[in-house]
């Protein structure tokens, strides 16, 4: 495990090498086609699968401690694995 952390509404986030684990979601990191930071102040992370247009709500979240160290390691961590980071408006589906 590279990286656990609490998520707002005690959810959970867990990166290993091959796959994201949120709240007992696994998401492989091929099926993974880019990872969106939407906002400034607040931000909140989705997590976009390949042949999907819209984020399911299940893969969106907010860091409750540490937003910027965390997403910081987030962007060095998806560097690593070549997935893309972009900033921008995160749609989502329920």
């Amino acid at each position: 495990m590279l990286l656990k952390r609490i998520l707002r509404n005690n959810n959970e986030l867990e990166i290993t090498e091959n796959k994201i684990k949120i709240n007992h979601i696994e998401v492989p990191i091929q099926k993974i086609e880019k990872i969106i930071i939407q906002g400034y102040f607040v931000q909140s992370i989705g997590i976009k699968l390949y042949r999907r247009k819209l984020v399911s709500m299940n893969l969106h979240f907010r860091f409750k401690n540490d937003e910027e160290m965390n997403i910081e390691e987030l962007e060095q961590w998806a560097s690593t694995k070549r997935i893309k980071v972009t900033s921008g408006k995160i749609y989502r589906w329920i």
